[in-house]
């Protein structure tokens, strides 16, 4: 272990942590690497994450000299470059590359499934010049239209007729990067829409064989914005309900070739049972893996880094210090304009709490998962469940906005 390294890929949370904890060296991959990054990893790498050949010509420079036993990330947009060097330095324990693309992108997922008759549901591909009218024969509206390869809900459109397509497809045609640079991909998917709650699926392959951990209630704001603002764990469902989603999520991911990895499976339970939104290899994002941590005791996150060395759910120290449930509440703007709340607000049910504003500071309207303003996460007891404490909380805390007129 002592001279055993680990490639981490652009990390954007507790990936360094997580490996330095485990007694490996770190060797890290980036495009622009910070000055206190330089001194907690052990080679700092300077690259183009975009250039995939350049990605793997170093790679396989530096398993020339150092014992590399695993490739790591939970950047969603670098899990399959990450899968590829896996795959190149023919590294045992690895998401398969393909299976990486299909879980990055929704169009690829949705050919995959349907193709497997698991859990089917109409779509259609189409691209600015597509002819709308002969590509929409046989579907009802409303109508789902989202880019293939993008994520946070970003551009995803809830339809009532042709019109509104046609200008969605507008809309999403003039992204032709996401935030990292990689290139939009040019099918856009239209797809049935899928009635009904949503939940994400938090499981583990290893081996072929997967394990879930629980299912998480999301919150949801009403199309046209499909907002997450809120998650409830473990979701309260009965036991058919869960154990047919169970049963999709797991035919899903062995459809998908999915393994060694964690995956977080978002599913709507409609009048026709469960469908899968997608599926993403990565724990969880929104706090999820706290409020997991809080109730069973797994720690998602280093169970990820832990499936690629091989090792499953057992290996994990499980958190002794367990509650029956918890949820998290995101707090939005409703409108543009300057945003005042108390900083100072506290509540004894709050167990952790963010703001990614200042009072005072000009916001602009929630209209996806990337501008919401901050949140709370309450934990549950015998005696009131997290959600309920989640509202009361909720109605405690007073935010305003102000446009220019009002001040």
């Amino acid at each position: 272990m002592e001279n055993q390294y680990v490639i981490l890929v652009s990390p954007r949370d507790n990936e360094v942590q997580l490996v330095k904890e485990k007694g490996y060296k770190i060797i890290l991959l980036r495009k622009e690497i910070s000055f206190d990054e330089i001194f907690d990893v052990d080679i700092p790498v300077e690259i183009d994450l975009n250039d995939e050949e350049s990605v793997l010509e170093k790679c396989l420079q530096l398993t020339n000299q150092l014992e590399v036993i695993s490739v790591f990330t939970m950047n969603e947009y670098r899990i399959p470059l990450a899968s590829k060097i896996s795959e190149i330095l023919q590294l045992k324990y690895q998401l398969p590359y393909a299976a990486s693309l299909r879980c990055r992108n929704k169009k690829m997922a949705r050919q995959k499934l349907n193709e497997a008759g698991v859990g089917e549901v109409q779509y259609r591909l189409v691209t600015s010049d597509s002819n709308l009218e002969s590509q929409l024969q046989g579907m009802d509206f409303p109508l789902i239209v989202k880019p293939s390869n993008d994520s946070g809900s970003k551009n995803v459109y809830l339809c009532k007729n042709e019109s509104e397509i046609t200008t969605a497809i507008k809309h999403i045609v003039k992204s032709k990067k996401n935030i990292v640079g990689q290139t939009i991909d040019s099918d856009i998917l239209i797809e049935e829409f899928l009635d009904g709650p949503e939940f994400s699926i938090e499981s583990v392959t290893v081996n072929g064989q997967t394990t879930i951990i629980g299912i998480t209630k999301k919150l949801v704001t009403p199309y046209p914005l499909s907002i997450e603002v809120g998650h409830d764990f473990p979701a309260n469902l009965n036991t058919n309900e869960e154990n047919e989603i169970k049963r999709l999520v797991e035919q899903s991911l062995a459809a998908l070739d999915v393994d060694f990895a964690v995956t977080h499976t978002e599913v709507k339970l409609t009048e026709k049972g469960p469908r899968i939104v997608e599926v993403n290899a990565r724990p969880g994002g929104d706090e999820i893996p706290h409020l997991v941590k809080a109730v069973t005791g797994v720690d998602l996150k280093a169970l990820a880094f832990l499936v690629t060395l091989g090792k499953g759910i057992a290996s994990i120290d499980l958190s002794s210090s367990t509650v029956p449930s918890a949820s998290i509440r995101f707090l939005l703007a409703n409108k543009e304009g300057k945003v005042y709340f108390d900083e100072q607000f506290q509540s004894a049910s709050i167990k952790e709490q963010k703001w990614y504003v200042n009072d005072g500071e000009s916001v602009q309207r929630t209209e996806s998962n990337f501008n919401r303003l901050g949140y709370f996460i309450v934990y549950g007891d015998e005696q009131s469940p997290s959600c309920s404490k989640a509202d009361s909380v909720e109605k405690e805390l007073s935010i305003t906005i102000k446009n220019p007129l009002e001040i």
